[in-house]
């Protein structure tokens, strides 16, 4: 790639703003439902059959990529919006795959047009081309900026996006329900999280009894 090419993707990459492309709501659709696949077989209970899609976790993830997770450029405090590069770093590596024959299952041509080649490939295949990304198996070359050649950035990007999907599983993001998109300020919670009822958790709390020492009229050392 010549160097006037990385400078029209670089600005590419700068002015994106934050708004998701079609295929990277797939990409990140995809990668939940992945890592938080749907379980039913596990248990009789509804509250255990929940997937990650079920509670917006791709949702959270774009959100986290896009507003706390940064990076430390030339051009200063610039807001960096890192969902679409990654959504695109995952395609990339997913199309090597498939272009190598590494994938086990057919993949969907209509998806693979629509959606992308990381949401065309079956959950095991995704979780092979995460590893080929860990690996650092891929052509990090063909990866888009800020990953192109850049293994720490791969290696890190990598290690969010999928501690992400389990993170915002169990948080109380899909509680937020209507608000969850909303300023941190500006979100409630409307219902309590099914992930929270999966493991007992009882909820957030002012307080609780506990026994914290005892009472003295006087204090000498």
């Amino acid at each position: 790639m010549n160097f006037l090419q990385l400078i029209v993707d670089i600005l590419k990459f700068l002015f994106q703003g934050n708004n998701s492309l079609p295929q990277t709501k797939a990409a990140f659709k995809s990668l939940a439902g992945s890592i938080v696949p749907n379980t039913p077989a596990l248990t009789e209970q509804d509250t255990y059959s929940i997937e990650a899609l079920n509670l917006h976790t791709d949702e959270y993830q774009i959100w986290i990529l896009n507003h706390y997770v940064s990076l430390k450029l030339i051009l200063g405090n610039s807001n960096i919006y890192l969902a679409n590069a990654t959504a695109g770093m995952l395609n990339v590596a997913a199309r090597q795959l498939i272009t190598a024959g590494r994938n086990k299952q057919l993949i969907s041509p209509t998806v693979l047009h629509e959606e992308g080649p990381f949401a065309a490939l079956e959950a095991t295949d995704r979780c092979r081309t995460i590893t080929l990304l860990e690996q650092l198996q891929a052509d990090l070359a063909s990866l888009p900026f800020p990953f192109r050649n850049n293994p720490g950035i791969v290696l890190a990007l990598i290690s969010i996006i999928t501690m992400l999907a389990t993170n915002g599983y169990y948080s109380e993001w899909s509680g937020y329900g209507s608000t969850r998109l909303e300023p941190p300020d500006r979100r409630k919670i409307e219902h309590f999280p099914a992930s929270w009822k999966q493991i007992g958790y009882p909820g957030p709390s002012n307080g609780y009894h506990a026994l914290r020492g005892y009472l003295f009229n006087q204090f000498t050392e």
